[in-house]
């Protein structure tokens, strides 16, 4: 095992290190930055989908909004 960290050239931690600081932005983007309001439309559709199913009361908030429903994977 020592005979391979000594084989290994001097440079690798700071490319790890180089390459990891480039990724890691990349990540942060595409976490926080996206849409927050497509984001909202999506989740207030899956929960009046969720309610329809449950046959439960579906507040006015989710009746008034301009959202097509969440395509669903069941057989037709």
């Amino acid at each position: 095992m020592k005979d391979l960290l000594y084989q290994l050239p001097a440079s690798t931690p700071f490319v790890a290190l180089v390459f990891a600081l480039a990724i890691a932005p990349a990540f942060a983007v595409r976490k926080f930055l996206k849409n927050p309001i497509h984001k909202a439309k999506d989740n207030k559709a899956l929960l009046k989908e969720l309610l329809e199913g449950f046959e439960l009361e579906i507040p006015s908030e989710l009746e008034e909004s301009e959202f097509k429903g969440v395509k669903s994977l069941k057989g037709q």
